[in-house]
Parts: structure tokens; C-alpha cells; sequence
């Protein structure tokens, strides 16, 4: 047990003040199969063991509450919640003064991967009940109090939090990773309360291995002098970056682009319709530790001009081929997803000398009356699917009254622009074909057609997952495009 708890408090230590020294604080790992140390509120347990304990699901907010006031300086546990829309929030509460009045930092597993980009910056989050609900939070200042988690855990197995308390800074870290997932100012008064497992409405939750800091330095004694620090969660994200943005002109037409990291460049090409710069998040992620990352917003995409003309894949390519030859004097690496999976491709064949590599991800062969009835996208149809979703895109579009026509032109562009194995077989750069065992755009045989047209390409198929597999298993994913990139096999 002392080697245990060694460890945790070294894990702990390390995320807090340089100004504290281990003598002052105490490590408590809390005994959560203890019924006389906790209160139960609005739940049922469903298991307990020694270290671990399960809260049934139900309606409103439930907690598993320790008895024992206390203002703690961290809070490490594991927690297991449910990759269900809408069903699952998981977290741990604080500054308890009775069951309606604390804070709590909690997670939405369903978010992690969420097909809605949105959604994913609405992965972690602080509350202070009942003057602070989400509701409001997010009404009031949007993203200030909630954020996306950086290659997030896997949304249906354990994963590890660790919540350190300086108030009114608190800062949240899963996985252990390095930087903090949010960091906010507390919204309560610095005073004591009890503590507890929380689950949100109709949810259930596992914890586990619950270790608790009491008695770190005060705030007085850290850099901030206990002045309140300004939440560093407004980093902007991916496709609204001016920090990272910057415009290409090309004829009558402004496109949108960014890049970020240094090294070999990688050219990112994100899919249509629902497609933009932000769904490459954790390839951008982890491809900018070790290249240049430059990320293209195709025409009528986000913050990119829709243009006069009439979409094509050639029209796509040449877009990507300008942007490539302002940015850098090197070939690239191009990583091409459904919509820009086709522009890559295209863009291999048209210009060799420019694309060193290819990975093309949910594209295969098209051929012609593929889409039975044709595809008909419509503002009316998307926003019925994706509210959320869409509405966020059109507040970035220079021009969102056009929406409407643009999409006719996507229509177009997938019902009557075709690519086959005569293009895919003038593909000669090195090529990694990926796509989703369940997709339902490209299914496997399409792709494999495509893949085998290559010279020498290789092949990976994503089991279990459909056409979006960087959001359905993106370990896996990453683990094919860094072999390719480095030459060994996916």
C-alpha cells in the first residue's frame, strides 16, 4: 500500500505549485467499498468493492458523497462511463455544501470522437451548482467553461482524471497527460465542503482508485498571489485559428488555410458537406510534434470562398496544388479524407512532382449512377441532421446566403464527376488506401478497387467502423499513417 500511494502522491505533486512542498500536503486514498464513509444521493449502487465502486443509472444528477468536510488540493481517480449520446456524464464533486450546492468538473464520453466537431470541444466541463448550470455557462460565455480533450481516451473503457484545486485556478488532466484538458476559475467561495462521485442525468458511472491531496500551500504563496487567472481553454480551434489562418487568393477566389508545427509538410484535404478542417483534429494533433501541417479549407467549406465556378476534382486539385507551391518548396505528404481523398488522388496524377506520398481515406472507385437515388443535399436536409453542426459552419462562411448553391455544386460534383481506375492507376508516389469496414459511401470492394489500380499501394481496412475512421478508432488509424509516413509498414 505505501508503494501505491507513493505513487499518486508523485503524480500529484508534479501537477501543483513549485511553491508546495510534500510535508504540508497528506494522500488519502478514499476507501469507496466503505458503506459507513459515504452518503448516497439520487442513486443506486450497483457494485462496490474495495476500491471501486458502480452508481446505477437515473433520472437528475447523483452522487456517491464522503462524509468528511475537507478542502482538497487534488483529486486523482478512474473513471468508466458509456459512449451514448446524451446518456452519459461522469466527473467528481466538490466544495459540497448540500445536495443542490457544489462544483463539479465532468466529462462527456459521448463527445470524445463525436462526428459533430462541435460537440468535441464539449468533452470536459465545470459547473457550480445551482447558480451555474451548463445551460447557462454556455449561453453566457461560450467555450470559457468547457472543452475538447487532445487524443482522448477510448469513450468505452477506463480512462484517468486528475483535477488540481489552487482556487480559484482549476485545472483538469486526463490520461495523464501533460497539459490540462480545461483550466478555469472557480465560480463558488473558497470554503470547505465535502466531496463525492457525481453522475449526470440518466447516466451511470464506475470509479475507481480515488486519491485525495488535503493541505497544500495556499493561494498566497502560488504565482497568481490569489488573484484569478484567465482560463486558457479560448485557444482557438481548428478552421477558426487567426493566430494560424491565413488566406490563399486564386483568381476571383479566397481560400482559407492553416498550418502548424515544423518538419517534412503534410497537405491535409478534409471530406464535403459535413467536412472542414476541424475533423483532422487529433491527426493535426499528432502529425505537428514532427511536420509541417497545412491545412486547406476547400471551396464553400468554412472559412473559404465558394466562388464562381462550378466544383470539380480538377478545380479541387489545382487548388491544393497553388496552395502547395506558396507554402513550400518541398514535396508533400498528402492526406486526403472522402471529398479530399478524390482531390488527393487527382492531385497525385496532375502534379507527381509535388506529392512525395499519398494517403487517400474513405475514396474509392466512382462510377457512374453509384448514388441511386443521386445525392440531393439540401440547407433545409442538413440542418434537420445537424443543427449544431451547421449553424457553426455558417457563421464562419464569407458568404452563407450561398450555402444553398454550393451544395447544389457538391450534388454535382459526387453524382457526375467521376473518378476510376484510369486515374488511380497513374498514381506512382508510394499510397496508403484506408476506409471503414461499415462504409456506406465507399464500401471496402470500391476502395479495394482503387487500391489495387495502384502500383505497389497498401491497404488497411478499419474493422468496425464506418466512413469517419479518425472519429471511430483513430489509434488505429494513426498507427497506418505513422508507418507509412516512416516508411515501415501500417
Amino acid at each position: 500500500m505505501k508503494k501505491i500511494l507513493r505513487s499518486f502522491a508523485l503524480s500529484l505533486l508534479a501537477s501543483l505549485s513549485v511553491s508546495i512542498v510534500a510535508a504540508q500536503g497528506k494522500i488519502q486514498k478514499l476507501p469507496l467499498g466503505d458503506p459507513t464513509a459515504w452518503q448516497i444521493y439520487n442513486r443506486e449502487l450497483q457494485t462496490t468493492t474495495k476500491d471501486s465502486v458502480a452508481l446505477q443509472a437515473g433520472p437528475g444528477d447523483g452522487m456517491y458523497i464522503w462524509k468528511n468536510a475537507c478542502q482538497p488540493s487534488a483529486i486523482e481517480f478512474d473513471v468508466r462511463g458509456d459512449n451514448f449520446m446524451n446518456q452519459s456524464f461522469v466527473g467528481f464533486a466538490f466544495n459540497i455544501q448540500d445536495n443542490k450546492q457544489y462544483e463539479v468538473i465532468y466529462l462527456r464520453p459521448f463527445n470524445f470522437f463525436n462526428p459533430d466537431t462541435v460537440r468535441r470541444w464539449r468533452a470536459v466541463q465545470y459547473v457550480y451548482m445551482p447558480d451555474h448550470p451548463w445551460e447557462k455557462l454556455r449561453a453566457e460565455t461560450p467555450g470559457k467553461y468547457e472543452n475538447r480533450i487532445v487524443q482522448p481516451p477510448n469513450p468505452d473503457k477506463w480512462f484517468h482524471v486528475k483535477i488540481t484545486i489552487q482556487h480559484p485556478v482549476i485545472k483538469v488532466y486526463v490520461n495523464r497527460k501533460a497539459e490540462p484538458s480545461l483550466v478555469v476559475n472557480s465560480l463558488a467561495p473558497n470554503t470547505p465542503g465535502k466531496i463525492g462521485l457525481w453522475v449526470g442525468n440518466m447516466a451511470r458511472g464506475s470509479f475507481s482508485n480515488v486519491v485525495v491531496l488535503h493541505g497544500a500551500a495556499s493561494t498566497s504563496k502560488s504565482p497568481a498571489a490569489g488573484k484569478p487567472v484567465a482560463s486558457t481553454t479560448a485557444t482557438a480551434p481548428y478552421g477558426n485559428n487567426p493566430a494560424a489562418g491565413k488566406y490563399l487568393t486564386i483568381g476571383d477566389t479566397k481560400l482559407y488555410y492553416e498550418t502548424y508545427g515544423k518538419g517534412s509538410p503534410v497537405l491535409l484535404l478534409h471530406g464535403g458537406v459535413y467536412g472542414y478542417i476541424d475533423e483532422f483534429q487529433p491527426l493535426i494533433d499528432s502529425l505537428r510534434q514532427k511536420h509541417q501541417v497545412i491545412c486547406l479549407a476547400t471551396r464553400g467549406h468554412g472559412k473559404s470562398d465558394i466562388g464562381h465556378a462550378p466544383y470539380s476534382w480538377l478545380q479541387r486539385a489545382e487548388d491544393a496544388y497553388t496552395l502547395i507551391k506558396v507554402v513550400t518548396r518541398q514535396k508533400v505528404t498528402v492526406i486526403g479524407f472522402s471529398d479530399g481523398g478524390a482531390a488527393a488522388f487527382k492531385l497525385a496524377v496532375l502534379h507527381p512532382e509535388v506529392v512525395g506520398k499519398l494517403v487517400a481515406i474513405g475514396f474509392g472507385d466512382a462510377p457512374k449512377g453509384r448514388f441511386q437515388p443521386p445525392l440531393a443535399y439540401s440547407p433545409e436536409m442538413l440542418l434537420g441532421q445537424a443543427k449544431q453542426l451547421f449553424e457553426s459552419r455558417l457563421a464562419l462562411m464569407p458568404e452563407p446566403q450561398r450555402w444553398a448553391e454550393s451544395l447544389n455544386w457538391l450534388n454535382a460534383l459526387y453524382n457526375e464527376d467521376l473518378l476510376s481506375t484510369e486515374t488511380f492507376s497513374r498514381v506512382k508516389c508510394p499510397t496508403l488506401v484506408m476506409t471503414g469496414d461499415k462504409d456506406v459511401y465507399h464500401a471496402v470492394d470500391q476502395v479495394k478497387i482503387a487500391a489495387d489500380a495502384i502500383p505497389g499501394s497498401q491497404l488497411a481496412v478499419i474493422p468496425a467502423c464506418g466512413h469517419v475512421v479518425i472519429n471511430c478508432n483513430f489509434p488505429l488509424v494513426w498507427q497506418h499513417v505513422a508507418g507509412f509516413l516512416s516508411g515501415k509498414a501500417g
